[in-house]
């Protein structure tokens, strides 16, 4: 019966794929691709109006294990394709052709959320490179359709651009991009709603738990979050995010785990707790920490303390702009954070050693929060000597105009370099020197006196308004102007 409805779906497909107008580009592939709704298969159609490439490559190496039933139709013949470990070779044919295979996803889901996988009984997260098998060579800047056909009810959040949706059809422009980094997607019974802020929107989506999210609360939160990072300097640092909010129902804080992704493009997901009350979330920082990251492109992970400090100071510094937390408030937590990285910063291993071994030693605290003193430092050098005119937010700004989206890792060392040549500044740089090789944490005694810091315990400060530099200290935490 599957055979017998293949071949005549595919052949349907081919007629009306060589009479149909389309969008993409010639040569490009079509995708289409249809699920059930017990969420256990996908069924993927990739059809070629021109050339039929050699070979369709899988980038996930589980990906061979889930795939069944793969064919290559044209007008004249159904070809049975050979899987060669992550590779299917296609015959070679002069005419438009279809390739059809279908993919199981009975065991997606089985394993912990922090493996990439999740399921719930009407949702389905994985990576689509566990599905998705890409024409060899395609152009770094080539783009193609590619058309979920989904039960009544049932959406699609992924990270490439999402063009329509109508009548049960899901429609995304997919590119390569970043090949290698990593991308998650969800499949099921939920809805994606664009949320449109100066400079671009974020394809939100929550998906369903047990039990279900306080969806409202949850809508509060993320707007929330997402104005806050749009008040860093005025609009959204990148045009286009899939916002990705997956409920666990397990953990010891609202969000117990939260990342950034890049593969296919810019992308946030946050796994949450959603049996704490919404309060709990409006009070928590792992949001505006993530949505922070996309403020600069992605760094190489041996360099993850310029990552994480620039997060880290922002997580702080955008909460008191959006009022969601009091400036003497954002002042404390980073005061706090700063004592939390001094008390782990050990003798004898630079700030490079230590930010590389990272994950193995779990020096958190020296890496994240040496990252945010230095950025703490760039942003006070920089408004000091231009006398307002610049700052971390407006280097930010000029990075975001010159180089964001952008489809390559930076070193942290290059993106210092950059930062320098659009401020026509040396003070990135120079940080850079002082504190990679350094085995001490950065040296803030001298911001404090300016800005009129004055510690009053670990985690509590006195706010000096007589200071020298107390009108760099409440800009700081300042929204910008209109």
């Amino acid at each position: 019966m599957f055979d017998q409805l293949f071949r005549q779906a595919a052949a349907l497909l081919v007629v009306l794929w060589l009479l149909a107008p389309t969008a993409v580009q010639a040569g490009s592939p079509h995708y289409t691709v249809a699920t059930d709704e017990r969420l256990q298969h996908l069924d993927v159609r990739a059809c070629f109006e021109g050339v039929v490439p050699r070979r369709l490559i899988a980038r996930d190496e589980r990906a061979p294990d889930l795939l069944r039933a793969a064919r290559l139709q044209t007008r004249d013949e159904v070809v049975e394709l050979k899987q060669q470990g992550s590779t299917l070779t296609l015959p070679r044919t002069d005419a438009p052709a279809c390739v059809q295979y279908r993919v199981d996803l009975s065991a997606i889901g089985k394993r912990q959320w922090r493996s990439g996988n999740w399921r719930t009984r009407d949702a389905l997260v994985l990576d689509p490179a566990l599905w998705l098998w890409n024409p060899d060579g395609v152009r770094e800047d080539e783009r193609w359709q590619l058309d979920f056909e989904l039960p009544p009810g049932y959406d699609v959040s992924a990270p490439w651009n999402r063009l329509d949706r109508s009548e049960g059809t899901v429609t995304y422009e997919v590119r390569e991009r970043m090949p290698g980094r990593e991308a998650r997607m969800a499949i099921g019974r939920f809805s994606v709603e664009s949320i449109a802020l100066p400079g671009g929107r974020l394809r939100y989506a929550l998906l369903p738990g047990e039990p279900a999210a306080d969806a409202a609360a949850m809508r509060r939160w993320v707007t929330s979050g997402a104005r806050a990072l749009a008040s860093a300097y005025g609009r959204l640092p990148v045009p286009d995010v899939q916002l990705l909010v997956v409920p666990t129902g397990r953990g010891r804080e609202p969000v117990p785990w939260g990342e950034v992704q890049r593969g296919g493009g810019d992308a946030v997901h946050l796994y949450i707790d959603q049996r704490r009350p919404g309060e709990e979330f409006m009070a928590d920082w792992v949001l505006v920490h993530e949505l922070s990251h996309l403020l600069h492109p992605v760094i190489v992970a041996p360099d993850r303390w310029l990552s994480e400090g620039i997060a880290s100071y922002y997580q702080n510094v955008l909460r008191a702009r959006a009022g969601l937390k009091r400036a003497q408030w954002a002042w404390n937590a980073l005061h706090a954070g700063f004592e939390r990285g001094i008390r782990g910063t050990p003798r004898g291993r630079s700030l490079a050693e230590v930010s590389e071994t990272m994950m193995r030693d779990h020096s958190f605290m020296r890496v994240y929060w040496s990252g945010a003193a230095i950025a703490l430092l760039a942003d006070v050098e920089l408004r000091r000597r231009s006398g307002g005119a610049q700052s971390l937010d407006t280097a930010l700004a000029a990075l975001g105009d010159c180089c964001l989206p952008t489809d390559r890792s930076w070193s942290a060392r290059e993106l210092m370099q950059q930062l320098d040549r659009l401020t026509d500044t040396t003070v990135f740089i120079q940080l850079y020197r002082k504190y990679i090789d350094s085995d001490n944490f950065p040296d803030l005694d001298a911001v404090y006196a300016e800005l009129g810091l004055q510690p009053m315990s670990a985690t509590r400060l006195h706010l000096d308004p007589t200071a020298p530099g107390a009108a760099i200290r409440e800009a700081i935490m300042a929204a910008p102007e209109d």
